[in-house]
């Protein structure tokens, strides 16, 4: 059973975002990489993160190792942060849909990074860190979602399945 998101979460998660995916390998050990684009299915129950197959290896391989995933996106102007977990994540299709999402997610994370005050260059830096040329996509169902943004609420349980 998954969380149905709610509109504002949806929302949110189509702004202009920092995110990491993180898994535990088969040693215990936990491995994160940065995500490059986050999908929300229309019925609002289902994610599909995307991120490099070269960069993200260790990630993936612990989940095809049947580990549990996390999904943790900030926007870095206000700190609001959510953090989502399923016990599972299955590979998805990649296409020219998820492309394009990677692409807009990288473009308005640079965005607002640059709001924030950093360089000129910074959307072809992240562009060539982030490529769209070796993505995966990684579909969950969202378990259990938590607030996480800095403060007293942190760590707060928003929905659970």
């Amino acid at each position: 059973m998954s969380v149905q998101l709610t509109v504002e979460q949806t929302a949110f998660l189509q702004g202009p975002l920092s995110m990491n995916v993180g898994a535990v390998g088969r040693d215990g050990w936990p491995c994160v990489c940065r995500a490059q684009g986050v999908m929300v299915a229309r019925d609002r129950r289902a994610l599909t993160v995307l991120l490099s197959a070269s960069r993200g290896r260790a990630v993936i391989d612990a989940l095809d190792a049947g580990s549990g995933i996390t999904l943790v996106v900030s926007r870095p102007s206000t700190h609001a942060t959510l953090q989502l977990k399923a016990s599972a994540a299955t590979r998805a299709t990649t296409g020219a849909a998820q492309r394009a999402c990677s692409a807009r997610c990288v473009t308005t994370f640079a965005n607002e990074l640059k709001g924030l005050g950093y360089g000129a260059g910074l959307e072809q830096a992240l562009a060539a860190l982030l490529p769209t040329d070796d993505l995966v996509a990684l579909r969950f169902a969202p378990e259990i979602v938590f607030d996480q943004t800095p403060g007293p609420d942190a760590g707060r349980v928003l929905a659970r399945a």
